[in-house]
């Protein structure tokens, strides 16, 4: 985890000591190469890291609070998304650890092919 929080962004509404931040680095750091492969095409559009790792991404990999849905809704009911243009992961501010797991394993497998305009 230390390479990946060294050379991953928090940013607008995340810090590098905010839970779901930490959250999201914990579940990358027990990545298999399969699950790795899968995060960094959804995440940069890549399926691997320049030399050098994350460190190697230009621009880094900066993921940012998604904002906040209106009452009665939740973070946990909405997915992540990306610019894979800028390496930026947009991510709710989810509940616990195992809703953040969840909602990123699916954008993970379910987004790979999907292109939108947001």
């Amino acid at each position: 985890t230390e390479h990946l929080a060294a050379n991953i962004k928090a940013q607008h509404g995340y810090t590098s000591e905010s839970r779901c931040f930490q959250d999201l680095l914990e579940m990358m750091a027990d990545f298999n190469p399969e699950d790795r492969r899968k995060f960094l095409t959804f995440a940069t559009g890549a399926p691997s890291l320049p030399i050098g790792g994350f460190g190697g991404l230009k621009p880094p990999l900066t993921v940012v609070k998604k904002e906040a849905p209106p009452l009665p809704q939740t973070p946990d009911q909405f997915m992540p998304s990306v610019m894979t243009c800028a390496n930026y992961l947009k991510l709710p501010e989810y509940s616990t650890a195992e809703v953040l797991k969840k909602k990123v394993e699916f954008a993970m497998s379910e987004g790979q092919s999907a292109f939108l305009l947001s």
